[in-house]
């Protein structure tokens, strides 16, 4: 598979959730799932500083008022921890982002020696992180061809957007050829700015939103210079069989760092979804996405990136789209119904 034209949908993201779904109807059914075989499912995502965490919080308080089942929303340390807790009973419903899952399913990288003990299914989609290189200016770095012999910050080790940013590279140079360097979010501002890192990461969420700390950057970086991608280079990543997903945000979108005379240029995707183990039941599952769709206002009221959800379609085609992992049966249904596959 490869990356992904970004139409003004696509490129709308939302910051994942972590939370905790409590049912209370469904019994039956409920005594099947995980979490110890008790009438709570749990979802676990991400930290509770986080967005993620907060939609979470929305999800809950709506079950609470509207469902027929309630929502317990408890965080976990991340994408990567929340499946590994939905594998082994912690949890019954996850997310991370599809390269991961592609991964999973398929028994490589950190999963070919321990890998997952239960098949996973998609369930919806969550939100989708963009990402470019910024150089410290344009003479340092023109394009991701000339990264060999600089310090470079490629995202923040551990995080998802650092491996989909790091595979997507693999097609332009060596990796091993550029200093690598392990630099949080906040102090890449300052690296770039003090030249201790040439190269830094810089990331958008729904395109037009910029986290607070990409802003102070630019603005203590006057000349910083996003990279160009060359042409054989995008050709060559959609090419390849992972879903190393992107698409081109013009330069109106996503202000910042000096784009020279381009109007638009490719930013790497990383697409988040949430995930279920195969025998998760179906009216669960389909109950749950009717409850998030009928009560989309609400949840927004929790956070505002829940508005990217009334797309449906949107909601529904990156889930479905990842290659080789398999949408659950009570999503596929739900989304059918709803007309968006």
């Amino acid at each position: 598979m490869g990356y992904r034209n970004s139409t003004r949908r696509k490129a709308l993201t939302a910051i994942g959730a972590a939370s905790t779904f409590g049912l209370a109807g469904c019994l039956d059914s409920l005594d099947e799932l995980g979490g110890g075989g008790s009438d709570t499912i749990q979802m676990r995502t991400s930290t509770e500083d986080t967005a993620a965490y907060q939609l979470s919080q929305g999800i809950a308080a709506v079950a609470d008022e509207h469902g027929d089942f309630n929502v317990d929303a408890r965080p976990s340390d991340g994408a990567l921890q929340s499946m590994r807790l939905l594998d082994n009973g912690t949890a019954d419903i996850a997310y991370t982002d599809s390269l991961n899952a592609w991964e999973i399913v398929n028994e490589v990288g950190e999963y070919e020696e321990n890998p997952l003990e239960n098949e996973i299914q998609s369930v919806f989609w969550y939100y989708d992180i963009q990402g470019g290189l910024t150089a410290r200016d344009r003479d340092t770095a023109e394009s991701v061809t000339d990264l060999p012999g600089l310090a470079v910050n490629p995202n923040p080790v551990g995080t998802a957007m650092r491996t989909q940013m790091e595979a997507q590279l693999e097609h332009a140079i060596s990796l091993g050829d550029y200093d690598e360097l392990a630099l949080s979010y906040g102090e890449e501002g300052s690296a770039l700015s003090e030249g201790t890192a040439d190269v830094v990461s810089d990331i958008r969420i729904n395109a037009s939103l910029t986290p607070s700390y990409v802003e102070e950057q630019y603005s203590i970086n006057d000349d910083a210079w996003l990279l160009t991608w060359p042409d054989e280079v995008i050709e060559s990543i959609e090419g390849d069989e992972r879903p190393l997903t992107g698409g081109y945000i013009s330069a109106e979108d996503a202000p910042g760092p000096n784009y020279g005379d381009r109007d638009e240029e490719y930013w790497t995707f990383t697409v988040y979804n949430t995930f279920v183990k195969a025998d998760m039941d179906e009216d669960v599952v389909h109950d749950l996405l009717e409850l998030i769709v009928d009560n989309l206002d609400e949840v927004t009221e929790y956070h505002a990136l829940a508005e990217d959800w009334e797309d449906v379609e949107a909601l529904a085609e990156p889930a479905a789209d990842i290659p080789d992992v398999d949408m659950h049966p009570g999503a596929q249904s739900f989304f059918e119904d709803q007309g968006a596959l």
